[in-house]
């Protein structure tokens, strides 16, 4: 499981999700669009294949115990070969 423009291998919680799903590489709505030069109007239809969480390095929040945690921040992947198919 890794991104295909960044070859980033996801760990975690992340790749037991993409495992799930069955995909070999995905990427993220932006990243088809600026970095593969897929137009917006190809990628109508398309489904995310998973959402995925990040935790933010900034911002920081208080729980129910007082101690500063970071921020999770949610994005949606899409399959890379149905993103190319549609190139």
């Amino acid at each position: 499981m890794i991104n295909y423009v960044t070859k980033y291998e996801y760990t975690g919680n992340n790749a037991a999700t993409l495992a799930a799903c069955g995909v070999d590489a995905v990427v993220t709505f932006k990243q088809a669009i600026k970095d593969l030069g897929v137009s917006g109007k190809k990628m109508k239809g398309l489904k995310a294949c998973a959402t995925l969480v990040r935790f933010s390095k900034n911002k920081q929040k208080e729980d129910e115990d007082g101690k500063m945690r970071p921020i999770p921040i949610y994005f949606s992947v899409f399959d890379a070969a149905a993103v190319l198919a549609r190139k």
